[in-house]
């Protein structure tokens, strides 16, 4: 049955960018047998961009019946979106405990495009049939883009006011505490500046990894410096543009980042290109690795730039980082992009016995 359209709430004011909005939506019959089931966990990565298909959205969700949701491009009482507290609805349907960390307030602005409309506000979340603890926000120390500048040619078409936040949590899971990232890194700057926020990610997981060795990225990374979107004076900014031709985004990551791990201190690579040594201190990853492949797991890939049987500005955007599990199954849907333009990343995952700090 199709939801009904609704409005503006009277009075409605937008929670500040930071703050964290919690609900929990599990039956107390749900939480009594699931805490007592010792079972492999199944892990789910989706943007949904912004809810614009939240039938559909809740329909695969409650299909793919997963214990630990990340969700990007959470909205709440935005026009474009109907005006729906996507995020809110979504746990509510599939019954599960609900944190979300708020990014930007969307203003309603003349100045916006209809299916741009805002109102409202918009972040990042983490469900779980699971007890969260803890939800938190995880500050980023690089915003390429200023959105709170009126000036800014991208804050002209849709003015907000924030930054880019991760989210993250400790989910209580009957294998133990989960430490839960749900990120979206910026789109409108260069692969230097994605890594950098990724970096900060890495320093937050590094300073929970004693009391939380079990941890898991999920998210939509951005890796989108490919095909034509190396043209772009947006997408791609920084000189990686043209100096990694050949390469996609996403393949930098995983050698380049990924791959530098201990006992190396620095991320060499990154130093040569003039980030920050902090930063090339942190982008040193501790202990993730991606079950999906960085050329051929393809998550976006816009219709609008489809000529002829060519893809052009395609690639592997979203991400599902794992650190100290093993997995038992994986799987991509959303095939067609009918529920959202992102396909959805999941993994069946145990904690394994020997751990790396």
């Amino acid at each position: 049955m199709a939801r009904q359209k609704s409005g503006p709430q009277e009075g409605f004011i937008s929670p500040n960018p930071g703050d964290i909005i919690t609900y929990d939506y599990r039956s107390q019959r749900n939480v009594a047998s699931e805490a007592e089931t010792i079972r492999p966990l199944k892990l789910f990565q989706w943007n949904i961009e912004r809810g614009y298909k939240l039938d559909k959205i809740i329909k695969v969700l409650q299909k793919a019946d997963a214990d630990v949701i990340s969700l990007q491009e959470i909205d709440v009482h935005n026009e474009r979106s109907n005006w729906e507290d996507t995020g809110k609805a979504i746990a509510s349907a599939l019954g599960m405990s609900y944190a979300v960390v708020v990014e930007f307030q969307e203003l309603h602005s003349p100045i916006r495009s209809c299916d741009a409309q805002g109102g409202g506000y918009h972040g990042n979340a983490i469900l779980s049939k699971f007890e969260i603890r803890d939800p938190r926000a995880v500050e980023h120390s690089h915003h390429p883009i200023d959105w709170e500048n009126p000036e800014h040619k991208l804050a002209k078409k849709e003015p907000r006011k924030g930054r880019r936040l991760t989210a993250a949590a400790t989910v209580v899971t009957p294998q133990g505490p989960l430490l839960v990232y749900s990120a979206h890194l910026e789109c409108f700057c260069g692969a230097l500046s994605r890594f950098w926020q990724l970096s900060d990610i890495f320093r937050d997981s590094r300073a929970h990894s004693a009391a939380i060795p079990y941890q898991v990225i999920m998210g939509d990374l951005n890796t989108l410096a490919n095909g034509v979107a190396r043209l772009s004076p947006n997408y791609c900014t920084d000189s990686l543009r043209l100096l990694s031709l050949g390469w996609f985004e996403a393949e930098l990551l995983d050698k380049f980042i990924l791959q530098c791990q201990s006992p190396n201190l620095v991320n060499k690579w990154l130093q040569w290109y003039g980030l920050p040594e902090q930063v090339c201190r942190d982008a040193v990853n501790p202990g993730f690795s991606d079950p999906f492949d960085s050329r051929q797991d393809i998550t976006f890939d816009h219709p609008a730039y489809r000529f002829f049987g060519f893809h052009l500005m395609t690639g592997k955007f979203d991400w599902l980082l794992l650190k100290n599990a093993e997995v038992i199954s994986k799987e991509m849907g959303n095939e067609d992009y009918s529920a959202s333009d992102h396909k959805w990343l999941s993994c069946i995952v145990n904690f394994k016995k020997e751990i790396r700090v």
